[in-house]
Protein backbone atom coordinates (compact mmCIF):
# COMPACT_ATOMS: atom_id res chain seq x y z
CA UNK A 1 0.00 0.00 0.00
CA UNK A 2 1.47 3.51 -0.50
CA UNK A 3 2.19 5.98 1.90
CA UNK A 4 -1.14 8.56 2.06
CA UNK A 5 -1.21 12.13 1.85
CA UNK A 6 -2.59 14.62 4.41
CA UNK A 7 -5.02 15.42 1.74
CA UNK A 8 -5.91 11.79 0.82
CA UNK A 9 -6.61 11.22 4.21
CA UNK A 10 -8.84 13.90 4.81
CA UNK A 11 -10.78 12.21 1.58
CA UNK A 12 -11.27 8.83 2.91
CA UNK A 13 -11.82 10.39 6.70
CA UNK A 14 -14.60 12.52 4.98
CA UNK A 15 -16.41 9.85 3.20
CA UNK A 16 -16.23 7.51 6.94
CA UNK A 17 -17.55 10.83 8.07
CA UNK A 18 -20.28 10.81 5.98
CA UNK A 19 -21.58 7.50 6.38
CA UNK A 20 -21.28 7.69 9.87
CA UNK A 21 -23.79 11.08 9.61
CA UNK A 22 -26.24 9.02 7.67
CA UNK A 23 -26.12 6.31 10.62
CA UNK A 24 -26.66 8.48 13.10
CA UNK A 25 -29.13 10.64 11.40
CA UNK A 26 -31.12 7.25 11.49
CA UNK A 27 -30.35 6.76 14.98
CA UNK A 28 -31.66 9.34 16.24
CA UNK A 29 -34.30 10.53 14.17
CA UNK A 30 -33.08 13.68 13.61
CA UNK A 31 -30.38 15.56 11.70
CA UNK A 32 -26.65 15.02 12.26
CA UNK A 33 -23.59 16.15 10.55
CA UNK A 34 -19.82 14.95 11.60
CA UNK A 35 -17.08 17.30 9.88
CA UNK A 36 -13.42 17.15 9.45
CA UNK A 37 -11.86 19.95 10.69
CA UNK A 38 -8.62 18.80 10.27
CA UNK A 39 -6.22 15.99 9.88
CA UNK A 40 -2.75 15.45 11.05
CA UNK A 41 0.23 12.31 12.25
CA UNK A 42 1.52 13.33 15.25
CA UNK A 43 4.30 13.01 17.53
CA UNK A 44 2.48 11.04 21.04
CA UNK A 45 3.74 14.20 22.83
CA UNK A 46 2.25 16.64 20.45
CA UNK A 47 -0.94 15.02 20.28
CA UNK A 48 -1.56 14.78 23.85
CA UNK A 49 -1.05 18.33 23.72
CA UNK A 50 -3.82 19.16 21.24
CA UNK A 51 -5.87 16.79 23.35
CA UNK A 52 -6.49 19.50 25.88
CA UNK A 53 -4.47 21.22 28.96
CA UNK A 54 -2.88 17.97 31.19
CA UNK A 55 -4.70 19.00 33.87
CA UNK A 56 -8.24 19.14 32.80
CA UNK A 57 -10.15 15.88 32.01
CA UNK A 58 -9.97 13.90 28.59
CA UNK A 59 -12.93 11.67 28.12
CA UNK A 60 -12.07 8.78 25.49
CA UNK A 61 -14.23 6.07 24.50
CA UNK A 62 -12.42 3.50 22.33
CA UNK A 63 -12.63 0.18 20.57
CA UNK A 64 -10.04 -2.09 19.25
CA UNK A 65 -9.62 -3.08 15.23
CA UNK A 66 -8.29 -5.93 14.46
CA UNK A 67 -7.96 -7.71 10.67
CA UNK A 68 -5.64 -6.18 7.61
CA UNK A 69 -5.16 -2.48 9.93
CA UNK A 70 -4.77 -3.41 13.74
CA UNK A 71 -5.20 -0.89 16.36
CA UNK A 72 -7.09 1.86 18.39
CA UNK A 73 -10.33 3.92 17.32
CA UNK A 74 -11.04 6.56 19.69
CA UNK A 75 -14.07 9.17 20.08
CA UNK A 76 -12.28 11.91 22.89
CA UNK A 77 -14.08 15.51 24.13
CA UNK A 78 -13.60 17.34 26.98
CA UNK A 79 -15.99 17.01 29.95
CA UNK A 80 -18.28 20.09 28.86
CA UNK A 81 -18.35 18.67 25.22
CA UNK A 82 -18.95 15.09 25.89
CA UNK A 83 -21.83 15.67 27.87
CA UNK A 84 -23.27 17.84 25.70
CA UNK A 85 -23.07 15.40 22.90
CA UNK A 86 -24.64 13.10 25.21
CA UNK A 87 -27.61 15.62 26.47
CA UNK A 88 -28.35 15.62 22.34
CA UNK A 89 -28.23 12.02 21.59
CA UNK A 90 -30.23 11.49 24.51
CA UNK A 91 -32.77 14.05 23.75
CA UNK A 92 -32.23 16.33 26.39
CA UNK A 93 -31.37 19.85 26.90
CA UNK A 94 -27.73 20.30 26.98
CA UNK A 95 -26.43 21.02 30.52
CA UNK A 96 -28.94 18.13 31.95
CA UNK A 97 -25.84 15.69 32.29
CA UNK A 98 -23.49 16.51 34.87
CA UNK A 99 -21.59 13.92 35.51
CA UNK A 100 -20.96 10.22 33.59
CA UNK A 101 -23.12 8.20 34.64
CA UNK A 102 -23.85 4.87 32.85
CA UNK A 103 -27.17 6.63 30.57
CA UNK A 104 -24.13 8.62 29.58
CA UNK A 105 -21.35 6.21 28.78
CA UNK A 106 -23.93 4.12 27.17
CA UNK A 107 -24.68 7.29 24.65
CA UNK A 108 -20.79 7.86 23.98
CA UNK A 109 -20.01 3.79 23.43
CA UNK A 110 -23.13 3.52 20.54
CA UNK A 111 -21.99 6.63 19.12
CA UNK A 112 -18.45 5.18 19.00
CA UNK A 113 -19.99 1.72 17.83
CA UNK A 114 -22.09 3.73 15.00
CA UNK A 115 -18.97 5.88 13.66
CA UNK A 116 -16.20 3.57 13.85
CA UNK A 117 -18.33 1.03 11.55
CA UNK A 118 -19.01 3.58 9.54
CA UNK A 119 -14.72 4.12 9.37
CA UNK A 120 -14.28 0.68 8.93
CA UNK A 121 -16.26 0.70 5.55
CA UNK A 122 -14.53 3.36 4.45
CA UNK A 123 -11.38 1.87 5.07
CA UNK A 124 -12.27 -1.03 3.48
CA UNK A 125 -13.44 0.26 0.44
CA UNK A 126 -10.08 1.85 -0.34
CA UNK A 127 -8.59 0.22 -3.40
CA UNK A 128 -5.29 -0.85 -1.11
CA UNK A 129 -7.50 -2.54 1.12
CA UNK A 130 -10.43 -3.91 -0.59
CA UNK A 131 -10.08 -8.14 -0.47
CA UNK A 132 -7.65 -8.31 2.35
CA UNK A 133 -8.29 -9.27 5.90
CA UNK A 134 -12.12 -7.97 7.58
CA UNK A 135 -11.10 -5.57 10.04
CA UNK A 136 -13.22 -6.83 13.01
CA UNK A 137 -14.62 -4.16 15.65
CA UNK A 138 -14.08 -4.58 19.80
CA UNK A 139 -17.30 -3.52 21.71
CA UNK A 140 -16.50 0.05 22.95
CA UNK A 141 -14.60 1.27 26.29
CA UNK A 142 -14.90 4.11 28.26
CA UNK A 143 -11.82 5.93 30.68
CA UNK A 144 -11.92 9.22 32.11
CA UNK A 145 -8.23 10.57 33.19
CA UNK A 146 -6.07 13.41 32.40
CA UNK A 147 -4.60 13.56 29.01
CA UNK A 148 -0.93 12.16 28.94
CA UNK A 149 -2.59 9.25 31.21
CA UNK A 150 -5.56 8.42 28.76
CA UNK A 151 -2.96 8.42 25.93
CA UNK A 152 -0.72 6.07 27.53
CA UNK A 153 -3.75 3.73 28.05
CA UNK A 154 -4.36 3.63 24.76
CA UNK A 155 -0.83 2.93 23.42
CA UNK A 156 -0.62 0.15 26.09
CA UNK A 157 -4.06 -1.57 25.70
CA UNK A 158 -2.85 -1.95 21.46
CA UNK A 159 0.55 -2.35 21.97
CA UNK A 160 1.21 0.75 20.15
CA UNK A 161 4.01 0.90 17.47
CA UNK A 162 5.59 4.08 18.68
CA UNK A 163 4.86 5.60 15.22
CA UNK A 164 2.87 8.63 14.58
CA UNK A 165 -0.84 9.17 16.50
CA UNK A 166 -3.23 10.06 13.76
CA UNK A 167 -5.72 12.61 15.19
CA UNK A 168 -8.30 14.79 13.47
CA UNK A 169 -10.69 17.66 14.67
CA UNK A 170 -14.02 16.81 14.27
CA UNK A 171 -17.23 18.58 14.70
CA UNK A 172 -20.88 16.87 15.37
CA UNK A 173 -23.54 18.49 14.74
CA UNK A 174 -26.88 17.46 15.79
CA UNK A 175 -29.74 19.92 15.14
CA UNK A 176 -28.28 22.63 14.57
CA UNK A 177 -25.87 22.49 17.75
CA UNK A 178 -22.02 22.13 17.32
CA UNK A 179 -19.49 19.84 19.17
CA UNK A 180 -15.89 19.92 18.94
CA UNK A 181 -14.44 16.57 19.37
CA UNK A 182 -11.39 14.51 18.08
CA UNK A 183 -11.31 11.25 16.38
CA UNK A 184 -7.52 9.36 17.04
CA UNK A 185 -5.77 6.33 15.33
CA UNK A 186 -3.07 4.55 16.92
CA UNK A 187 -1.10 1.81 14.80
CA UNK A 188 -0.59 -1.34 16.01
CA UNK A 189 2.72 -3.16 16.79
CA UNK A 190 4.33 -4.67 13.32
CA UNK A 191 1.55 -2.05 11.71
CA UNK A 192 3.27 -0.10 8.84
CA UNK A 193 1.85 3.53 9.83
CA UNK A 194 1.36 5.07 6.62
CA UNK A 195 -0.60 1.61 5.50
CA UNK A 196 -2.77 1.81 8.70
CA UNK A 197 -3.53 5.96 7.87
CA UNK A 198 -4.08 5.03 4.51
CA UNK A 199 -6.96 2.58 5.63
CA UNK A 200 -8.09 4.01 8.87
CA UNK A 201 -10.80 6.27 7.86
CA UNK A 202 -11.63 7.70 11.38
CA UNK A 203 -13.49 11.09 10.96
Amino acid sequence: MRSPTITHLTTVFQRAADEASRSLSVWLSRPTTITVKQVAALPLEQAVVMLGAGDTPLCLCAMHIRGALSGVLALAVSDASGLALADLLLGRSIGSSTEWGELERSAAAETTNIIGCAYLNAMTAEPDVAGSRVAMPSPPWFVRDFPEAVMEALLLTCEASGNAVFLTRTVFEIQHTAIQCSLIFVPQAGADAGQAAAGTAPS
